[in-house]
């Protein structure tokens, strides 16, 4: 029941990713890739798209360490 090396990444990614759609700092919200996702879809569905994607990396972490 010990959680993989995959698991904490997925956690510790999810996590970064939940916390910069929320507070939205410049250091994660002005990032490249962010910022031409942001441009082509506009900030919202971005910010859904990244919410979405943040709880889902966090699930499959939680997810993962329980099997």
């Amino acid at each position: 029941m010990s959680p993989d090396l995959l698991d904490i990444l997925l956690l510790l990614f999810g996590g970064y990713f939940l916390v910069g759609v929320i507070f939205k700092p410049s250091i994660f919200w002005e990032r490249g890739r962010i910022l031409r996702t942001r441009n082509i879809i506009g900030d919202q569905k971005t910010l859904i798209m990244y919410g979405v994607l943040s709880v889902v990396m966090i699930g499959v972490g939680l997810w993962g360490s329980f099997q």
